[in-house]
């Protein structure tokens, strides 16, 4: 059904979406209030409701993802990141943000992802591109309103840099224009935060926060324990498939999906600079693990054998969600 690049498919993608978030939207799985630790001051004025009114948040989440499925699709139909044009990409990015009980309502990670798609476009541009001073701006500017929404998406910030010398050699214009780029929508949410008497609460809220570490405190939570078994093999897919995405790809390809495999490795290790990390955060990696995933089911070459495993893995990820 997804192997194709029919304009069409993406009604089968939004039906796709909401078979996916079924449990949510019957009410079968509720909110968690803890998964919006680490929410920015301007997630609290826009999605503040979010807790208390679960269809809603179910509602709202299943559209933020259908959009951002389609910015996935093209993201990597633009980038050439996916060899073949089809949507299967946007499908598995579907599966990975659905895949966890609490993945399927509104959380910050979730709203801060919405931006990824873009900030990536914009990176892949600069490989080519002979405007590469407004898109450093650019790519920093949509970094920090993410970071609006999910303060420890402001960790991303150094490897999004990295990224760019990964593509280009950058002068100090480039590098001072990203950096003015992520500062100016911190500085307009201090000001307005200000303009209402509420400065020393913005400026506690977004950066106190920042430099919190894991405590560890190991106690056994069954439904922690399925819901790390899901990420966990999503993670060892994307590992065990490297050699399918470097396989006769351009130098450019292979680039881009360095930065993919850094994304993974950066919203893993920022997971340690969380006081009580949620499941919720690793939704900042949908972008990079939503494509490998997909790379690797259209890299298996036996049809069917992909069909099953594909069912499987709805299988796995249906019976974590009722089990918990």
């Amino acid at each position: 059904l997804f192997r194709n690049n029919q304009v069409t498919t993406a009604l089968l993608l939004a039906i796709f979406t909401v078979l996916m978030r079924l449990p949510a939207f019957l009410g079968l799985i509720q909110p968690d209030a803890a998964a919006t630790t680490g929410a920015g001051q301007l997630y609290h004025i826009l999605f503040g409701w979010s807790v208390s009114m679960p269809f809603l948040s179910a509602l709202v989440s299943a559209i933020l993802v259908f959009a951002q499925a389609l910015m996935m699709n093209w993201l990597v139909n633009s980038s050439r990141v996916n060899p073949e044009r089809n949507w299967l990409v946007p499908l598995f990015y579907v599966v990975f943000m659905s895949c966890i009980p609490g993945y399927q309502f509104v959380s910050p990670p979730l709203v801060a992802v919405t931006f990824f798609p873009a900030v990536y476009r914009l990176l892949f541009r600069m490989y080519k591109s002979n405007e590469i001073t407004l898109l450093a701006f650019d790519i920093g500017l949509l970094m920090s309103i993410a970071a609006l929404f999910y303060l420890p998406a402001l960790w991303i910030l150094p490897i999004i840099l990295l990224s760019m010398t990964h593509l280009r050699s950058l002068k100090l214009r480039e590098i001072s224009v990203f950096m003015a780029g992520a500062f100016v929508p911190g500085f307009l949410g201090w000001a307005t935060a200000f303009w209402f008497d509420q400065g020393g609460i913005f400026r506690k809220q977004h950066f106190s926060t920042l430099f919190e570490f894991w405590d560890i405190n190991f106690q056994f939570a069954f439904a922690a324990l399925v819901q790390a078994i899901v990420l966990v093999f999503l993670l060892l897919i994307i590992l065990m498939s490297y050699n399918t995405y470097y396989y006769k790809r351009l130098i450019q390809i292979q680039k881009y999906n360095n930065m993919l495999y850094w994304l993974v490795f950066t919203v893993i290790a920022i997971a340690f600079f969380r006081n009580q990390p949620q499941a919720e955060h690793f939704l900042l990696a949908g972008t990079a693990v939503g494509t490998f995933v997909a790379l690797t089911f259209q890299g298996i070459k036996n049809k069917g054998v992909a069909e099953v495993f594909f069912i499987a893995l709805l299988g796995l990820i249906f019976s974590g969600i009722f089990i918990v």
